[in-house]
Formats: C-alpha cells, sequence, structure tokens
C-alpha cells in the first residue's frame, strides 16, 4: 500500500480541497479519491499535471507517489 500523506499534505499547503486539486489535474473528485485509497494508480500524465500545479521538485516525486506505508 502507498503512503500518500504527503501528498495530500501539499495539496492542503497550496490551499486546495482535494476536490479543487482533482479538477486541476483533470480528473473527477471520485477517481482521485479511488487513487489516494490504492483502488487505482497515478499514471505518468496524472503525475506530471500533479507535479507542475503542486510545484514538486523532481527529485521528490518519489516521496509523493510511491513511497510505502510502513507498518
Amino acid at each position: 500500500m502507498l503512503d500518500f500523506s504527503k501528498l495530500r499534505g501539499r495539496i492542503k499547503e497550496k490551499n486546495y480541497s482535494e476536490k479543487e486539486f482533482a479538477n486541476l489535474i483533470g480528473m473527477a473528485a471520485p477517481t482521485f479519491s479511488g487513487k489516494l485509497k490504492g483502488i487505482t494508480f497515478f499514471n505518468t500524465e496524472e503525475i506530471k499535471k500533479a507535479v507542475k500545479v503542486l510545484d514538486i521538485q523532481k527529485e521528490d516525486i518519489y516521496s509523493y507517489f510511491f513511497e510505502e506505508k510502513t507498518e
């Protein structure tokens, strides 16, 4: 299971709701929610859009989208 807590934090840091953010990257809110829950995965284009909207540095992409949850 992937850990999207850093992504959620960045969305809040940029003063977006998750619904607003989903809209900005061209995704329906329920689809975005499913990705955060691990039901489906982000594809390359979705990650590129998110990185641009949230101003994430290239070297930090892994920690936002591919970090495993630790138990």
